[in-house]
């Protein structure tokens, strides 16, 4: 009796779901249309590309949605127009909240981001013989030259960011290296570890902290407070133009301000041991340092709002052990130069 062969049709791969977030882009728009036909010519059979506009008013949005047309719609493309900009930690919940339920996966791509046609493949290949990693990235290099961009960053005790394979060459890294945090130009994130480290539906970063800065170190912390790893691949993941859109606005959205605040609401909710030593230095600028009237205002309001977020996901996620995850260990001279200035 001969065998019998049912054909079960290709392979489907798992489905994931594409964050591409753009706000008045207008300045750089040939890099914006680049990155929207890379997006539609991945060797992925079975994801869709969610754009998102954060309020545009710059006429970008009715180009992105003209060439949308041109290209034309390979995979499923859903667009959301939000009324005004909520920040980039914004547009990816909203993103996230209309996304495929049947995605395993969700990524971003920055829309000054160019991404290689093999990249998610590659990425989701990993994470689907890994099931222990929550968060991954490949290795996103300038768009000028072929140096690493984006290759995951470290944290300290002091919560101080560090970036030690920037500027280096792809072939400094030929092995997968645990990072403390997935960096957000071109992540992938498993959506059952969102869901477990945020226990929360409908946002993967957290709405009334993060507009700007951080949100994915917290998610990536989160992750590894919770037994998720977060990984970076010796694989290029593509090209990137870094801050394209922020370098012209930043001064607009005060990046200085939200960068500092959200670094102090998460060491309000960390065990990190240099905690108290942070504080004092803070205190001392405060109230011994000769700063101007309105940046001493400002330090009074950014140590006010750090202290009302910390103590919100403090009571919300628990105490953060930033301990879980790989840090950069802190010279004792940087120590002794942190007690010397109190």
């Amino acid at each position: 009796m001969g065998d019998t062969i049912i054909d079960m049709g290709p392979f489907l791969e798992p489905k994931v779901s594409i964050f591409w977030i753009n706000y008045n882009s207008m300045h750089v728009i040939n890099i914006i249309k680049a990155s929207l036909n890379a997006l539609m010519c991945l060797k992925y059979s079975n994801y869709e590309v969610i754009v998102v506009d954060n309020g545009s008013t710059d006429g970008s949005l009715g180009v992105i949605e003209d060439h949308l047309r041109k290209i034309g719609n390979r995979h499923e493309v859903k667009l959301v127009k939000l009324s005004r900009n909520i920040g980039f930690a914004g547009g990816a919940n909203a993103a996230y909240r209309v996304r495929d339920e049947r995605s395993k996966y969700v990524a971003i791509v920055n829309n000054d981001a160019i991404p290689s046609l093999n990249y998610l493949k590659e990425l989701v290949t990993f994470m689907e013989d890994h099931e222990d990693v929550g968060a991954v990235q490949g290795l996103v290099l300038r768009l000028d030259s072929d140096k690493i961009d984006s290759a995951g960053g470290f944290i300290d005790d002091f919560l101080n960011i560090h970036f030690p394979l920037t500027n280096k060459h792809p072939e400094a890294i030929r092995k997968p290296i645990y990072v403390s945090y997935v960096e957000g130009t071109m992540p992938l994130y498993r959506v059952e570890a969102i869901k477990r480290s945020l226990k929360h539906t409908r946002y993967m970063y957290v709405p009334y902290c993060y507009f700007y800065h951080l949100e994915d170190l917290f998610l990536s912390l989160m992750l590894w407070n919770n037994n998720y790893k977060c990984i970076v691949l010796p694989t290029i993941a593509g090209k990137h133009y870094r801050q394209a859109t922020l370098k012209k606005y930043q001064t607009q959205v005060n990046l200085p301000y939200y960068d500092t605040r959200n670094r102090l609401a998460l060491l309000y909710m960390t065990n990190s041991k240099e905690k108290p030593l942070i504080m004092l230095r803070i205190l001392r600028q405060l109230l011994y340092s000769r700063l101007a009237r309105w940046r001493r205002r400002e330090l009074i309001n950014i140590l006010r709002e750090a202290f009302e977020i910390g103590r919100r996901l403090k009571e919300e996620y628990g105490t953060i052990d930033i301990y879980k995850a790989p840090l950069l260990k802190t010279s004792l001279k940087k120590r002794l130069k942190a007690m010397l200035t109190l």
